[in-house]
């Protein structure tokens, strides 16, 4: 992920947790997220969590 281009409580969140930016220009989109929740103590949570999320959400629109 370009850094430059991330929110700024994101940014802030994932340095906070020990990350360069190089590291965070790395992560995938879900491997940020998870990062930026376990900063705001939400623990455990995987991308695999968040695709689980978009198919319950594709389900629901059916």
């Amino acid at each position: 992920m370009n850094s430059r281009n991330m929110d700024a409580a994101c940014l802030r969140a994932l340095r906070r947790r020990g990350h360069s930016d190089n590291s965070i220009a790395a992560m995938t989109p879900e491997e940020a997220f998870c990062e930026y929740c376990a900063y705001h103590g939400i623990m455990n949570l995987a991308p695999s969590t968040l695709e689980m999320l978009d198919k319950l959400r594709g389900d629901a629109n059916k």
